[in-house]
Parts: structure tokens; sequence; C-alpha cells
């Protein structure tokens, strides 16, 4: 999953995951996890620190599929300011999503209120699936309402 921006403004992903055995974490700036052992999910990098404008990109990866129950994919407008009238709209961010199936690529424009776009959920307690859920909160989202 690649997070794609220009204008000046910190965007983040995000990945609320849960582990096969039962552990659950958040992938973000501050966590950004690793590829070679748990959780198996990796951020590279946290681009637009301090609003700054420029060919902003963040890069989420994941290498073990197979280990992972169910993965939450999210982006977060980073703002002190802006109020309860902050939405997605007002910058130019996408996401791209990368599967074997191919690409799906997730503007986010939404003008509703919000600093949490909800993506996608990632389900694998059979087969892996992919589920749309293209929803904005004000609130950090928690794995377990999704």
């Amino acid at each position: 999953m690649r997070l794609n921006w220009t204008q000046a403004v910190d965007l983040d992903l995000h990945a609320f995951y849960r582990l096969k055995n039962g552990i659950e974490g958040h992938i973000y700036f501050a966590s950004k996890g690793k590829l070679g052992e748990l959780p198996y999910i990796f951020l590279d990098a946290d681009m637009g620190v301090g609003n700054v404008a420029g060919k902003n990109v963040e890069n989420l990866t994941i290498s073990h599929i197979d280990r992972l129950e169910s993965v939450l994919f999210v982006a977060n407008i980073f703002r002190f300011f802006g109020g309860a009238k902050e939405n997605f709209a007002k910058y130019d961010g996408e996401v791209v999503v990368t599967t074997s199936l191919g690409q799906i690529v997730v503007p986010l424009t939404s003008d509703t209120p919000g600093k949490w776009a909800v993506i996608a959920k990632l389900e694998n307690r059979d087969q892996p699936r992919m589920v749309n859920i293209n929803q904005i909160l004000k609130d950090e989202p928690k794995l377990a309402n999704f």
C-alpha cells in the first residue's frame, strides 16, 4: 500500500493488525514494524513532517500474510489545527493498494469532517481477501469495530 500527496500537510499510513496467534498491534510513524519478524508489516517512511509540500510517499508492506488474521488500513491527517471541519478533500492524497490481482487507486477526496480514512480491511481467516471500508472517522479507529 502506498500513500502519495504533494500539498503542505502531514498525512500518515497506519495498519491496525491482529496476528493468527491473537497478538494485536499498530504500525505507524512511531512504530514502523519489521518484514522479517513479527508483525511482518513494515512502514518505510514518515513523510510530510511539519506540513512539508513535495513528492511525499509512504509505503506499507506485508511479507508473511499467512501469519496475519486481519489488518485495517488507514490514512490519517496529522495536524494540530484544522478543528472539527478538517477533511481529506482539502488535500491531494491518494492510496494505491497493490495485490496479486493488480492495483486499486483510492483518491482521498471526501469532504466529510474527520482526520481518519479507513480504507480497507484484509481478512485472512480461511484465505486472504480485501474488504472495502471507505469510511471517514473523527477518532482513531479500532480494529474490533470493523
